[in-house]
């Protein structure tokens, strides 16, 4: 007790021993104390620039108290902003279930941001893969919130080992990217806790983050931004969460809701909301209070303390950038993300993989990822590298002179040859005889409300205004445009039409939507084929809004659309050669933010180009580079060898080089289930192409909690994953200790080379009042074992673990009774089986 009194008493004379101004210097104060203190001596003309971003990456200073501008760095797989290194994909990360792995992954991003001055790292990316075709699914991690979430604590806690921020998003529910700033997510309270918020959940109480970022959707019909449920009751009242919470770029949608339902921050700069006038003017007007702005600015700045940003930069962590460790932790991430989905013989051979470099002598490379390197899917995780290495240099590499490489892409999927129209071709609405163009309103807000401040007639839709006007009293930013008028169709027969905005865009054919290019991005081109008739007028209405920065709009077409082909090179590069090994999959023009694919197919003639592959060479190995499944059912029996490759960033070509001759034994798994068809995936049939709501009716039946319960045979299960070596369990023991329950078993390596093995451990509840999944996946362990090796793997369950979220308890029950522990290889593949009684 007199230790204690001591302490208390050595703490209240430093606190008193500081100047009335200086007590939030006082570092023995904790980070809430200083902010609060620091908080009382700003204005509020300050405090409410704390709660905004000064420009498009970076918060307001206050020179005045020494309170910096601090920069907001995108990072869901490094640090993305001029050289850095390129680790792999997110969907990558939870390919190696590795937690190890990935803690050190992000105390290498930790490091980096270090070395560059990060103020906040935004990421990690933590949504659920709900669709197949999500354009962000690459970035985030899995289908299961329990692999998400270990793969969100470890880099989490990795990169905050540093004293750099992250931002974990997008909370909560952005799980398509189609009409992401307006759909409203609507599913019951069982469904948000025991899929979607689940892993943010995990990493809020594990990892601690110093900020979570929220998302452009709306839950239940009320923005994320401004969603009183999600960011007070429970991310701070339930999880205890204490850092502060920010927008998505251009997320926010009201003033006062906004902050009183808890959110601190806005971003870009000037805020559109959370600005100085419209805060203040809350204030004198009564519908905020300035306790309620201290609120938020304290969250603000209690961060800001707790990351170092307002102490002496000498105690901070030093970092190190684009190091050989560095480069060396990307390659052994790559090599443990690729997944073997496929190894067969031929008659009288053994499996086709590994390769053997004694006994080839020619190799055909074909196809669109074979080179340059496919670093990363599109949009803001994007990571500029020093160097990379493509599959054929890593090839080339590897084998040198022995082989002879030779390699051609074989399938063009750029998408060139599209013209702007000309004026000839469109006629405004009551135009005059010989008037040609389309009626043009621009208008000095983002919601087409109001009187235009421009009305005119644009000749054809063909502009790239930069960062400038669209004409006279039109604003720089944020301004919206509509054009309407008439299309007169050169031809009879198939052509395509197509929008390429900077930010959103939208067309209308005869009223009906027919174009939908809707969100905040780059310029990118959404083309549409279409059936017209020679000489007939269609009706037109484009609308385009410009949500900051740079502008542009192109309406084009393609009169003659090209037939998709590959180039037939290609076969006699095959047939000559002892191997051919095809690289196809995706790009960061189709994969990426902002955008969903209309479907699972691979694009171009790549399907077409497998199969005559694999006709003139027995020996066809195919490499699939994509953040997601796509369509195989085409081709996947006539090859022997598949690999699922990803996006592996800069050291692409050495890892799958290495694994393809087996320098490196593959160990990867999927992160999430690999469909047949699109139509197979549980979220399918509530997929709407204009989702002004969301409907979440697969409830919790997400990925392999589908398949594996309603019995739907997937292409390839969740877990999936082959090796060079197999693997023998036993002996599945279970016991209680304490609070926890200890499953163990033993695995043994029965092949003949060294290689890991991912052991899964899944749940069953016997019996419950509730539908429940036939499996869930509650822990997972990677082991490495020389051949013939044995080892006893433990995996500790603790009550979470048999629990569902019970919607009248309105809270996590675990019934007592009978539950069924499985362990195996994948959902499919289970091994062991035991019961257990839940007391």
């Amino acid at each position: 007790m007199k230790y204690r009194l001591s302490i208390l008493f050595g703490i209240i004379i430093t606190f008193y021993s500081c100047s009335t101004d200086e007590k939030y210097k006082d570092t023995s104060l904790s980070d809430r104390d200083r902010a609060i203190d620091l908080t009382s001596q700003l204005t509020l003309e300050e405090k409410v620039l704390l709660m905004g971003g000064f420009d498009g990456a970076s918060s307001n200073a206050i020179p005045r108290l020494g309170i910096p501008s601090i920069s907001f760095i995108n990072g869901p797989i490094g640090v993305g902003t001029e050289i850095g290194t390129a680790f792999p994909a997110g969907v990558a990360f939870a390919a190696t279930w590795n937690e190890e792995l990935i803690h050190e992954v992000g105390v290498a991003m930790g490091n980096e941001s270090r070395a560059k001055n990060v103020g906040i790292l935004l990421g990690p990316c933590v949504n659920i893969h709900r669709h197949p075709i999500g354009g962000r699914n690459f970035e985030s991690y899995s289908e299961d919130p329990f692999l998400s979430g270990r793969m969100g604590v470890n880099i989490v806690k990795g990169v905050q080992s540093k004293r750099v921020p992250t931002s974990v998003k997008h909370y909560a529910l952005n799980n398509q990217e189609l009409e992401r700033g307006s759909y409203s997510a609507e599913l019951d309270e069982r469904t948000l806790r025991e899929i979607y918020l689940a892993p943010f959940e995990m990493i809020v109480k594990e990892a601690q983050p110093m900020t979570l970022m929220a998302a452009y959707n709306k839950m239940r019909g009320e923005h994320c931004t401004e969603n009183e449920h999600l960011l007070t009751t429970i991310l701070r009242d339930e999880w205890g969460f204490e850092g502060f919470v920010m927008s998505d770029w251009d997320a926010v949608h009201s003033t006062a809701k906004a902050v009183k339902s808890g959110l601190d921050f806005e971003m870009p700069g000037k805020p559109k909301y959370l600005n100085s006038e419209k805060l203040i003017k809350a204030v004198e007007d009564g519908d905020l209070t300035e306790e309620e702005i201290d609120e938020r600015v304290i969250n603000v700045l209690a961060v800001f303390f707790k990351s170092g940003v307002l102490d002496d930069p000498e105690t901070l962590p030093k970092g190190e950038l684009d190091t050989p460790k560095h480069r060396k932790l990307a390659k052994k991430v790559a090599e443990e993300a690729i997944v073997l989905l496929k190894n067969t013989s031929l008659p009288g051979q053994s499996d086709i993989l590994p390769l053997n470099k004694t006994e080839i002598k020619s190799i055909a490379v074909i196809g669109p990822s074979g080179d340059p390197t496919v670093i990363g899917g599109g949009g803001s995780s994007e990571v500029v590298p020093s160097y990379s290495v493509s599959p054929l240099q890593g090839l080339k590499k590897k084998l040198g002179e022995d082989v002879k490489i030779e390699y051609i892409n074989a399938v063009d999927l750029s998408l060139e040859d599209w013209d702007a129209i000309e004026s000839e071709y469109l006629i405004p609405p009551g135009g005059k005889e010989g008037e040609h163009g389309l009626k043009a309103e621009y208008f000095n807000n983002e919601y087409f409300t109001g009187e235009p401040a421009l009305t005119r007639v644009d000749k054809n839709i063909d502009f790239d205004w930069g960062q400038g006007s669209p004409g006279e009293n039109v604003i720089v930013d944020r301004f919206s445009s509509r054009w309407t008028g008439y299309l007169i169709a050169p031809k009879t027969g198939n052509i395509k039409l197509g929008l390429t905005t900077n930010d959103g865009s939208r067309l209308w054919i005869d009223d009906e939507l027919f174009i939908n290019n809707w969100g905040t991005r780059g310029p990118k081109l959404n083309g549409k084929k279409i059936y017209v008739e020679k000489g007939r007028k269609y009706k037109i209405r484009i609308e385009h809004v410009e949500a900051g920065n740079n502008a542009s709009a192109e309406f084009s077409w393609q009169l003659d659309i090209p037939k998709q082909k590959f180039d037939k090179e290609a076969i006699a590069l095959a047939k000559k050669s002892d191997v051919a090994i095809v690289f196809a999959g995706l790009s960061p023009e189709i994969e990426r933010e902002a955008y969903d694919r209309d479907n699972m197919d691979l694009p171009g003639a790549q399907d077409d180009l497998i199969n005559a592959v694999a006709a003139a060479n027995k020996n066809t190995i195919v490499v699939m580079t994509s953040g997601s499944p796509v369509t195989m059912t085409d081709w996947i029996n006539n090859v022997p060898g598949v690999i699922q490759s990803w996006y592996l960033g800069q050291e692409t070509g050495n890892a799958i080089a290495d694994v393809l001759f087996g320098d490196v034994n593959p160990s990867g798994k999927l992160p999430t289930t690999f469909p047949e068809a699109l139509e197979d995936s549980p979220g399918y049939k509530y997929y709407s192409k204009t989702p002004d709501v969301a409907e979440h009716g697969e409830g919790v039946y997400v990925g392999y909690r589908y398949f594996d319960t309603k019995d739907v045979e997937p292409l390839f299960p969740f877990g999936h994953g082959l090796s060079y070596t197999t693997f023998e369990y036993s002996d599945l023991k279970i016991k209680e200790q304490g609070e926890e329950v200890i499953v163990t078993l033993s695995v043994t390596n029965t092949g003949q080379v060294k290689g890991s093995e991912i052991v899964q451990l899944y749940v069953h509840d016997v019996e419950a009042k509730i539908d429940r999944p036939v499996k869930e996946l509650k822990g997972f362990v990677k082991v490495e074992l020389e051949s013939g090796v044995t080892q006893s793997i433990v995996i500790a369950l603790d009550k979470r673990a048999f629990s569902f979220y019970d919607v009248e308890a309105d809270d996590w029950v675990a019934e007592p009774g009978e539950f069924e522990i499985m362990v195996g290889a994948s959902s499919r593949d289970i091994r062991l089986k035991e019961r257990y009684n839940l007391k």
